[in-house]
């Protein structure tokens, strides 16, 4: 069974199956509003074709042919004499997908990524390529920024051991909130100035986050990260059986290379062609093999 999705406002003209399902559509409002000035005209003056593709029904791709109308502005003073109908309850202006697939294609992206998405998409029968899905994703409205209130700060590499920023995140939410382009003072002060509901601050042991957070969020506690705090405490208990372990340690370890320099002497050939672990009557008897005396 073949499920042909609710299309608003227009007319199925013709069905086509094959191995995607082809609607032929037409617009059937007497009315359209002009972009620019929103004047309603229903002088038509010309149409023309527009395909896109949607969602994909009983496993086949979607593609829809629709007839779309130009009409004339009756407003003397707009500046746009001839307009096309727009069709915002289907697609956005210009686009080759209707807004379902693309929020589909979007929604694949920020999960997965371009190219394992495309990979997905194809498989479950969604048209967008890899450069597709990125620049949806790219062009998806941002959530409305909340107010954190608990964050935690650490340092990323643009180019290691030359360049560092510093990645801001949301612990509440486990969101990435923002990356700055370096770890200075005034810049993570200047942030933290910004955010003045931040009530805990997850940090490593660097003095210069203690310092911008100290003048910049004042208010705050700050906090010693998991990880920092399990490394530390590691050093901190495992101390002085690192201290017994580490003679022992170096002893094996010279131990180990007088071992293997012993077996690399035993297997260098000495000037007389004999290795120092060849019996004599073995070496006689190979002479005689080789005919020497």
């Amino acid at each position: 069974m073949i499920i042909i999705p609710d299309i608003p406002d227009r007319v199925i003209e013709d069905i086509f199956v094959s191995d995607e399902i082809t609607l032929t559509l037409r617009t059937i409002c007497p009315t359209a509003c002009c972009p620019s000035c929103g004047t309603a005209s229903s002088r038509i003056q010309s149409r023309y074709t527009r395909t896109l593709r949607d969602l994909p029904s009983s496993g086949r791709p979607i593609r829809l042919i629709i007839h779309v109308r130009r009409f004339f502005c009756k407003k003397s003073t707009c500046a746009q004499k001839i307009f096309a109908e727009r069709l915002p309850d289907l697609c956005r202006p210009h686009a080759q997908r209707t807004q379902r697939l693309q929020e589909a294609l979007c929604q694949l992206g920020l999960r997965v990524g371009g190219q394992a998405g495309a990979d997905t998409a194809e498989a479950q029968g969604l048209s967008g390529s890899r450069d597709t899905i990125l620049r949806l994703v790219r062009h998806s409205p941002q959530p409305a920024e909340s107010s954190p209130r608990i964050i935690g700060l650490d340092d990323w590499a643009h180019k290691r051991r030359l360049r560092y920023g510093t990645l801001i995140c949301d612990l509440e939410r486990s969101q990435p909130i923002d990356l700055l382009p370096d770890r200075a003072v005034s810049t993570v002060e200047a942030w933290l100035k910004k955010h003045p509901s931040i009530e805990v601050v997850s940090r490593d042991g660097s003095s210069e986050y203690a310092s911008a957070i100290r003048k910049g969020a004042p208010q705050a506690r700050q906090v010693s990260d998991r990880w920092h705090l399990v490394r530390e405490s590691g050093r901190l208990c495992l101390g002085p059986a690192c201290q017994d372990i580490c003679p022992v340690a170096s002893r094996r370890s010279s131990c180990g290379s007088l071992l293997r320099a012993r077996d690399a002497t035993a297997i260098t050939p000495t000037k007389s062609g004999t290795n120092p672990g060849q019996s004599p009557c073995a070496t006689s008897s190979s002479r005689r093999a080789n005919g020497s005396v």
